[in-house]
C-alpha cells in the first residue's frame, strides 16, 4: 500500500509577526499578512534565564571592581 502523506509531521516552527501578530514561518522574510519585514532579535540576553543574566552582570561589575583595585 502507498502512502498519500507528504512524509511531512507538521512539525514547521512558527512565530508571531512582531506587527500584526500573525503566525508566520520561523525562516520567512516577510509576513504574508501585512508585508512587514520580519526582524529576529540577536540579543545575546534574550531566551536566557534571568539568574544567569544576573551572575553574569555580577561578574562583570566584580572583575572591573579587581581592576580598579589592582591599579591603585
Amino acid at each position: 500500500m502507498i502512502d498519500d502523506d507528504d512524509d511531512d509531521d507538521g512539525d514547521t516552527l512558527t512565530r508571531p509577526c512582531s506587527s500584526c501578530g500573525a503566525e508566520v514561518y520561523e525562516d520567512a522574510e516577510r509576513c504574508p499578512v501585512c508585508g512587514d519585514y520580519i526582524t529576529h532579535s540577536s540579543s545575546l540576553w534574550e531566551g536566557k534565564p534571568w539568574p544567569w543574566v544576573v551572575m553574569g552582570l555580577l561578574g562583570i561589575a566584580a572583575v572591573i571592581f579587581v581592576l580598579i583595585l589592582w591599579n591603585r
